[in-house]
C-alpha cells in the first residue's frame, strides 16, 4: 500500500467502515441524558424550543427513540436540537466515529486562535520594548565601535 492510499479519507475508501452505530448512539444519548441534570420532560421542552419544525417532542417520544428495542428512531434533523438540549456534541461524535471524524466547535477554535494571536502580540511587544530599552540605555558616546574600527590603512 503506498503512502497516498494510507492517508486517503475513509469517505473515499472503496471498503465502507462499520457504520452500525445505532445501539452505541442510543447508549451515548442515554448517558448524556443522565449526566445533563435535566429531566426527560425538560429535555423534550428544550428540544422543542430549539427545533424549528414544530416537532412536538415529548418524554414518551424520547423514551421510544432511545430504547434500541423500539422501532421508532429520532429524526436525524433533530440532532442539533438534541445536542443543544443535552449541552454536548457527544451524540454527533458517536455518529461520526466510524468515519474517524469529529464535530468541530468553531467558536472554541476561534477563541483559541484569538488567544494565540494575543500571545504573539504580547511577545512582539516585549521584544520591541527590549530593543527600545537597549537603544535608550546606550550612550552614543559610549559606543562599542569606533570609527577607526572600520577604517583600513
Amino acid at each position: 500500500m503506498n503512502y497516498s492510499n494510507q492517508i486517503k479519507s475513509l469517505l473515499h475508501d472503496d471498503v465502507p467502515p462499520e457504520c452500525d452505530v445505532y445501539h452505541k448512539f442510543c447508549q451515548t444519548v442515554n448517558v448524556c441524558m443522565r449526566k445533563s441534570g435535566f429531566s426527560r420532560a425538560q429535555l423534550a421542552d428544550r428540544m422543542n424550543y430549539a427545533a424549528t419544525d414544530n416537532s412536538d417532542v415529548d418524554q414518551v417520544k424520547l423514551n421510544k427513540w432511545f430504547a434500541p428495542s423500539q422501532p421508532q428512531q429520532m429524526p436525524i434533523h433533530l440532532l442539533p436540537a438534541l445536542c443543544w438540549a443535552l449541552q454536548t456534541i457527544e451524540p454527533a461524535s458517536t455518529l461520526l466515529a466510524p468515519l474517524l471524524f469529529l464535530p468541530v466547535d468553531k467558536r472554541a477554535q476561534m477563541l483559541q486562535k484569538h488567544a494565540e494571536l494575543e500571545m504573539e502580540i504580547e511577545a512582539k511587544r516585549q521584544s520591541q520594548q527590549s530593543i527600545l530599552s537597549q537603544l535608550t540605555v546606550s550612550d552614543p558616546q559610549d559606543s562599542q565601535f569606533q570609527v577607526s574600527d572600520f577604517l583600513t590603512e
